[in-house]
């Protein structure tokens, strides 16, 4: 339970014996400096419900307050509000938990699955897939820390138009390995990045299809371009530390009778229909002002939609409670008809949760680089990693609110400078180390400290700050926005590089003062860890 909680809890609980009915909803919030630690308008939202003016009330939970040896003074401020300063024992016990170690809260171990990237292995991973990618990835990271029992999905189409359309681009550029040009088709693959594995092929086939093409052929090579696109997928995934507990295969779908058991489902809820040679799955009969949509096209193949249907059907066969898409900002018209379709596969509310992302442009000096998956115009995440490396990459596709179209400013993200937000943050972090290694060498020990000489306003606000672990840790997990990690270590970093700047914490003459600052510098480092080991960040001992 965070320190805020702790007081929200407490003044709830005043006012309840002091009137005898719960309060209305109230916060609790840290104020400017110099009224207090922690504020509250309790007062004031619950006049009207008490029929009271607030003063009143105030003064009547002042009684009540006041006898918690939590709060070292409560005060009345204005027309009603009340301030905090709590108990020097509160952060002291506070302090020393984090010393030892940084608990998470811990909720029921219901069964959830994360699916994201998902991307058909039509070429490399873009900037777009790895902001995805981190996305899921941290939420994935929280939530296992919190209980739950989590698992990583990947789901790839392995058959379809798009697949056939690889195929026949590396055909193109095999081909054209031998000088004989043949023509891409409309929906093909033009990028160069299928030059490298046209060589491959060649090295193991020879010219054996030069100027072949038939279904064997074809089968051919969309086997070997989809085989290749996924190894480099996978190896561009790791060079991010994401990893997935489950690679689905689309086809696997229609091997095991999915397929057959949704559209049974749905023709069983008449939500099914013929029109024009193809099959209609209803969706304006659950949600009105949506169009229907074709689920069979008239030369009998599913659409993508169909395939997700069943998929979303076998997600839910396999016992998940929850299941969370991580979807582009461009599909966010699909939501609507999955929502339909979940309803009509007699699927729970709350089954079905969609965490949508804005785009991502990336920025080098003055220039922005476009991206275009089919005209090869694009920058591949692998490109973005081996230039800033992976935990630049990490942090800022986590730094901002995935609602928010993100700039990736290249430059920033590769410098080694403390305006560069990760860098900074892992410089707190090792700060701490160089500080515990001098401490040690002077031969000053901090395993018996007291915490009692931590009064100064700036260690009071660095404790009070640790208190908010926890609340940041399932506001992250229910708001979905791992930027809220990223704020927390940045603002905690901020708050220990002034105080390090303004104070001297290892100093031999004053021991017992040195050992209570190594603590809190302890304490700070513990919960940087810990936040960049959930963005799958690294904690440096030296920079």
């Amino acid at each position: 339970m965070s320190l805020r909680t702790e007081v929200y809890n407490k003044i709830s609980n005043s006012f309840f014996e002091a009137f005898g009915k719960k309060p209305v909803d109230f916060v609790v919030e840290i104020p400017p400096e110099g009224f207090g630690d922690y504020s509250t308008n309790i007062a004031m939202v619950n006049a009207k419900f008490l029929r009271m003016a607030p003063r009143q009330i105030a003064n009547e939970l002042l009684e009540s307050l006041t006898k918690i040896k939590w709060f070292k003074n409560v005060e009345i401020a204005g027309p009603g509000f009340m301030n905090f300063k709590l108990s020097e024992s509160v952060y002291q016990e506070l302090l020393s938990k984090f010393v030892d170690n940084v608990e998470f809260p811990k909720f029921d171990e219901e069964k959830v699955q994360f699916e994201f990237v998902s991307a058909n292995p039509t070429g490399p991973l873009t900037v777009g897939h790895g902001r995805q990618a981190i996305i899921g990835d941290v939420l994935a990271r929280v939530y296992k820390s919190i209980g739950y029992d989590v698992t990583r999905e990947y789901y790839f189409n392995d058959a379809g138009k798009q697949m056939k359309a690889l195929g026949h681009s590396l055909w193109v550029r095999y081909n054209a390995l031998y000088g004989r040009k043949e023509n891409f088709e409309e929906d093909d693959y033009k990028g160069d990045y299928l030059v490298n594995v046209a060589q491959k092929f060649s090295s193991e086939y020879g010219d054996a299809y030069v100027g072949q093409w038939d279904e064997r052929v074809q089968t051919l090579f969309v086997s070997y371009a989809r085989d290749k696109m996924f190894d480099w997928i996978k190896n561009t995934l790791d060079k991010i530390d994401v990893n997935f507990d489950v690679y689905f295969s689309e086809s696997s779908l229609y091997k095991t009778g999915t397929t057959d058991e949704a559209m049974r489902i749905l023709k069983a809820g008449n939500y099914v229909y013929e029109k024009d040679g193809t099959t209609w799955f209803a969706v304006s009969k659950i949600l009105p002002k949506e169009e229907d949509r074709v689920i069979i096209r008239k030369n009998g193949e599913p659409t993508y939609f169909f395939s997700d249907i069943a998929y979303m059907l076998d997600k839910y066969k396999r016992g998940f409670k929850r299941v969370y898409y991580i979807w582009g900002a461009d599909h966010h018209g699909y939501v609507p008809r999955m929502q339909a379709a979940a309803k009509a596969l007699g699927i729970p509310d709350g089954f079905f949760n969609v965490i949508m992302h804005q785009f991502v442009t990336l920025k080098s000096g003055d220039e922005v680089v476009r991206m275009s998956k089919r005209q090869g115009e694009f920058t591949t995440l692998e490109d973005l990693v081996e230039r800033v490396g992976k935990d630049a990459t990490r942090y800022f596709f986590a730094m901002l609110d995935p609602n928010t179209h993100l700039v990736f400013d290249v430059d920033l993200a590769e410098s080694k400078k403390m305006e560069n937000p990760v860098y900074y943050v892992q410089y707190a972090h090792a700060r701490v180390v160089s500080l515990l290694k001098n401490a040690q060498e002077k031969g000053i020990n901090w395993e018996n400290a007291t915490l009692k000489n931590l009064t100064l306003p700036a260690e009071i606000d660095i404790m009070r700050f640790m208190g908010e672990f926890q609340e940041v840790i399932i506001s992250t997990a229910n708001e979905y926005k791992p930027q809220k990690l990223c704020n927390y270590a940045y603002s905690l970093s901020e708050k220990f590089h002034s105080y390090y700047n303004s104070n001297k914490i290892v100093d031999v003459k004053n021991r017992e003062l040195s050992a209570d600052r190594i603590s809190l510098c302890i304490g700070v480092k513990n919960i940087l860890r810990t936040v960049l080991s959930l963005l799958g960040i690294s904690s440096p001992d030296s920079m």
